[in-house]
Protein backbone atom coordinates (compact mmCIF):
# COMPACT_ATOMS: atom_id res chain seq x y z
CA UNK A 1 0.00 0.00 0.00
CA UNK A 2 1.42 3.44 -1.06
CA UNK A 3 -2.08 5.18 -0.56
CA UNK A 4 -4.40 5.98 2.52
CA UNK A 5 -7.45 7.15 0.73
CA UNK A 6 -9.29 10.49 1.51
CA UNK A 7 -12.20 8.12 2.72
CA UNK A 8 -10.15 5.68 4.21
CA UNK A 9 -8.19 8.95 6.53
CA UNK A 10 -12.00 9.95 7.40
CA UNK A 11 -12.68 6.33 7.99
CA UNK A 12 -9.96 6.05 10.31
CA UNK A 13 -9.95 9.04 12.42
CA UNK A 14 -14.15 8.66 13.01
CA UNK A 15 -12.78 4.83 14.55
CA UNK A 16 -10.48 6.41 16.25
CA UNK A 17 -12.96 9.32 17.82
CA UNK A 18 -15.28 7.00 19.13
CA UNK A 19 -12.41 4.39 20.31
CA UNK A 20 -10.76 7.45 22.63
CA UNK A 21 -14.34 8.67 23.48
CA UNK A 22 -14.69 5.36 25.01
CA UNK A 23 -11.25 4.36 26.75
CA UNK A 24 -9.07 7.46 26.21
CA UNK A 25 -5.56 6.91 24.35
CA UNK A 26 -2.85 4.95 26.02
CA UNK A 27 -0.42 6.76 23.12
CA UNK A 28 0.07 3.90 21.11
CA UNK A 29 -1.58 2.95 17.96
CA UNK A 30 -3.37 0.26 19.30
CA UNK A 31 -7.24 1.35 17.93
CA UNK A 32 -5.38 2.27 14.66
CA UNK A 33 -4.20 -1.21 14.20
CA UNK A 34 -7.25 -2.63 15.18
CA UNK A 35 -8.99 -0.70 12.57
CA UNK A 36 -6.31 -1.84 10.36
CA UNK A 37 -6.83 -5.01 11.00
CA UNK A 38 -10.78 -5.19 9.96
CA UNK A 39 -9.57 -3.24 6.47
CA UNK A 40 -6.88 -5.75 5.71
CA UNK A 41 -4.46 -2.56 5.31
CA UNK A 42 -0.57 -3.60 5.57
CA UNK A 43 0.17 -2.23 9.40
CA UNK A 44 4.21 -1.61 8.46
CA UNK A 45 2.97 0.83 5.46
CA UNK A 46 0.15 2.41 7.31
CA UNK A 47 2.71 3.46 10.13
CA UNK A 48 4.94 4.72 7.48
CA UNK A 49 2.61 7.18 6.09
CA UNK A 50 0.92 8.06 9.39
CA UNK A 51 4.08 8.94 10.70
CA UNK A 52 4.83 10.46 7.66
CA UNK A 53 2.29 13.28 8.58
CA UNK A 54 2.25 13.53 12.44
CA UNK A 55 0.03 10.42 13.19
CA UNK A 56 2.66 8.43 15.66
CA UNK A 57 -0.33 7.50 18.45
CA UNK A 58 -4.05 7.60 17.92
CA UNK A 59 -4.38 10.33 19.86
CA UNK A 60 -2.76 12.26 17.24
CA UNK A 61 -4.42 11.31 14.26
CA UNK A 62 -7.65 13.65 14.26
CA UNK A 63 -5.23 16.46 15.17
CA UNK A 64 -2.68 15.97 12.60
CA UNK A 65 -3.71 14.23 9.59
CA UNK A 66 -4.82 16.51 6.87
CA UNK A 67 -8.25 16.42 5.38
CA UNK A 68 -9.86 15.87 2.43
CA UNK A 69 -6.88 14.52 0.96
CA UNK A 70 -5.04 11.08 -0.19
CA UNK A 71 -1.79 10.46 1.82
CA UNK A 72 0.97 8.95 -0.23
CA UNK A 73 3.86 7.10 0.75
CA UNK A 74 6.89 9.16 0.59
CA UNK A 75 9.50 7.44 -1.67
CA UNK A 76 13.07 6.58 -0.01
CA UNK A 77 15.73 8.48 -1.49
CA UNK A 78 18.37 8.73 0.61
CA UNK A 79 22.23 8.44 -0.99
CA UNK A 80 24.79 6.37 0.22
CA UNK A 81 27.92 8.70 1.58
CA UNK A 82 30.78 7.57 0.61
CA UNK A 83 33.60 10.16 2.47
CA UNK A 84 31.30 9.34 5.42
CA UNK A 85 29.04 6.57 5.27
CA UNK A 86 27.68 6.94 9.39
CA UNK A 87 27.53 10.65 8.92
CA UNK A 88 29.83 11.06 11.79
CA UNK A 89 29.74 14.61 13.04
CA UNK A 90 32.20 16.48 11.26
CA UNK A 91 33.43 18.31 15.12
CA UNK A 92 34.02 15.16 16.77
CA UNK A 93 37.07 14.45 18.03
CA UNK A 94 38.84 10.91 18.30
CA UNK A 95 40.97 10.08 21.68
CA UNK A 96 43.80 8.79 20.51
CA UNK A 97 44.63 4.99 22.05
CA UNK A 98 41.28 4.77 24.22
CA UNK A 99 40.30 1.78 25.23
CA UNK A 100 36.66 0.78 25.34
CA UNK A 101 34.65 -1.67 27.45
CA UNK A 102 30.76 -1.52 26.14
CA UNK A 103 29.22 -2.08 23.09
CA UNK A 104 25.49 -2.77 21.69
CA UNK A 105 23.79 -5.84 21.42
CA UNK A 106 20.69 -7.08 20.45
CA UNK A 107 17.91 -8.09 22.70
CA UNK A 108 14.50 -10.52 22.14
CA UNK A 109 12.64 -8.44 24.75
CA UNK A 110 12.74 -5.72 22.47
CA UNK A 111 10.71 -6.67 19.62
CA UNK A 112 10.78 -3.05 17.32
CA UNK A 113 11.20 -4.29 13.53
CA UNK A 114 13.54 -7.06 15.65
CA UNK A 115 14.86 -9.27 13.03
CA UNK A 116 18.30 -9.87 14.78
CA UNK A 117 19.45 -13.43 16.89
CA UNK A 118 19.17 -12.88 20.37
CA UNK A 119 22.88 -11.52 21.49
CA UNK A 120 24.10 -10.05 18.12
CA UNK A 121 26.77 -7.37 18.29
CA UNK A 122 24.74 -4.12 17.20
CA UNK A 123 26.29 -1.58 14.47
CA UNK A 124 24.13 1.79 13.18
CA UNK A 125 23.56 0.98 9.49
CA UNK A 126 25.18 3.31 7.48
CA UNK A 127 23.07 6.35 5.62
CA UNK A 128 21.26 5.48 2.95
CA UNK A 129 21.70 1.32 3.54
CA UNK A 130 18.55 -0.73 2.36
CA UNK A 131 17.59 -3.18 4.87
CA UNK A 132 16.82 -6.73 4.33
CA UNK A 133 13.52 -6.60 6.36
CA UNK A 134 10.80 -4.02 6.59
CA UNK A 135 11.43 -1.12 9.05
CA UNK A 136 9.52 2.16 9.29
CA UNK A 137 11.10 4.59 6.95
CA UNK A 138 10.45 7.19 10.31
CA UNK A 139 13.48 5.09 11.90
CA UNK A 140 16.96 4.82 11.42
CA UNK A 141 17.97 0.79 12.87
CA UNK A 142 21.24 -1.18 13.85
CA UNK A 143 22.20 -4.27 11.49
CA UNK A 144 23.17 -7.62 13.28
CA UNK A 145 26.78 -8.60 12.94
CA UNK A 146 26.23 -11.79 12.14
CA UNK A 147 22.84 -11.61 10.00
CA UNK A 148 23.01 -7.83 8.62
CA UNK A 149 19.53 -7.78 9.80
CA UNK A 150 17.84 -5.00 11.35
CA UNK A 151 16.42 -3.94 14.84
CA UNK A 152 15.58 -0.37 16.09
CA UNK A 153 16.98 -1.11 19.47
CA UNK A 154 19.95 -3.29 21.47
CA UNK A 155 21.20 -2.82 24.72
CA UNK A 156 24.49 -1.58 26.34
CA UNK A 157 26.80 -4.93 27.18
CA UNK A 158 30.05 -5.31 28.55
CA UNK A 159 32.66 -6.31 25.98
CA UNK A 160 36.46 -7.43 26.38
CA UNK A 161 38.77 -4.19 25.94
CA UNK A 162 39.21 -2.98 22.88
CA UNK A 163 40.03 0.08 20.76
CA UNK A 164 38.83 2.03 17.85
CA UNK A 165 41.08 0.39 15.67
CA UNK A 166 41.03 -2.86 16.62
CA UNK A 167 37.18 -2.79 16.30
CA UNK A 168 37.00 -1.24 13.68
CA UNK A 169 38.94 -4.05 11.94
CA UNK A 170 37.08 -7.00 13.28
CA UNK A 171 33.67 -5.37 12.10
CA UNK A 172 35.67 -5.02 8.74
CA UNK A 173 36.78 -8.45 8.61
CA UNK A 174 32.93 -9.66 8.79
CA UNK A 175 33.05 -8.89 5.04
CA UNK A 176 29.42 -7.60 5.31
CA UNK A 177 28.37 -4.81 2.56
CA UNK A 178 26.50 -2.32 5.69
CA UNK A 179 29.75 -2.75 7.34
CA UNK A 180 32.91 -2.54 4.34
CA UNK A 181 33.92 0.85 5.21
CA UNK A 182 33.66 1.45 9.03
CA UNK A 183 36.32 3.03 10.09
CA UNK A 184 38.56 3.96 13.23
CA UNK A 185 36.54 7.26 13.65
CA UNK A 186 33.40 5.43 13.35
CA UNK A 187 34.43 2.97 15.80
CA UNK A 188 35.36 5.94 17.88
CA UNK A 189 32.11 7.86 17.84
CA UNK A 190 30.29 4.37 18.16
CA UNK A 191 31.70 3.77 21.31
CA UNK A 192 31.78 7.91 22.84
CA UNK A 193 28.09 7.74 22.60
CA UNK A 194 27.92 4.39 24.84
CA UNK A 195 30.66 4.44 27.39
CA UNK A 196 28.49 6.52 30.31
CA UNK A 197 25.37 4.39 29.69
CA UNK A 198 24.33 2.09 32.29
CA UNK A 199 24.69 -1.65 31.32
CA UNK A 200 21.49 -3.24 30.35
CA UNK A 201 20.10 0.28 28.73
CA UNK A 202 18.07 0.52 26.04
CA UNK A 203 19.63 2.05 22.66
CA UNK A 204 18.43 3.97 19.73
CA UNK A 205 20.04 5.52 16.44
CA UNK A 206 18.82 7.85 14.07
CA UNK A 207 20.11 10.54 11.44
CA UNK A 208 19.16 13.91 12.56
CA UNK A 209 19.34 16.73 10.20
CA UNK A 210 20.61 20.27 11.44
CA UNK A 211 20.29 23.26 8.96
CA UNK A 212 22.50 26.16 8.95
CA UNK A 213 24.31 28.91 7.22
CA UNK A 214 26.55 26.69 5.23
CA UNK A 215 23.00 24.56 4.43
CA UNK A 216 21.59 21.47 5.78
CA UNK A 217 23.92 18.80 7.93
CA UNK A 218 23.11 15.31 8.56
CA UNK A 219 24.32 13.53 11.71
CA UNK A 220 24.09 10.51 13.16
CA UNK A 221 22.69 9.81 16.76
CA UNK A 222 23.12 6.98 19.08
CA UNK A 223 20.74 7.09 21.71
CA UNK A 224 19.10 5.87 25.40
CA UNK A 225 15.35 4.83 24.82
CA UNK A 226 12.65 5.62 26.80
CA UNK A 227 9.46 4.20 26.85
CA UNK A 228 6.05 5.47 27.69
CA UNK A 229 4.18 3.68 30.37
Amino acid sequence: MTVLTANQVNELCVFIENRIEKNGCDHSLKNTFEWAEKNRINKVDLIDILESNGGFFDCEMTFNLPEDCDLELEPDNKKADSKNPFKIPLNFQQAENKVYTKAIFSNSEYGNNNYTKNGELLIPAHFGFKPKKRVRKSMHFFNGTESELPTEIGIVKEIEPTTGKEFAKKIRDLKLESFAKFSERDAEYYFSRIEKIEIGKPMGTHFMERTGIGGTKIELKIHKVIFRK
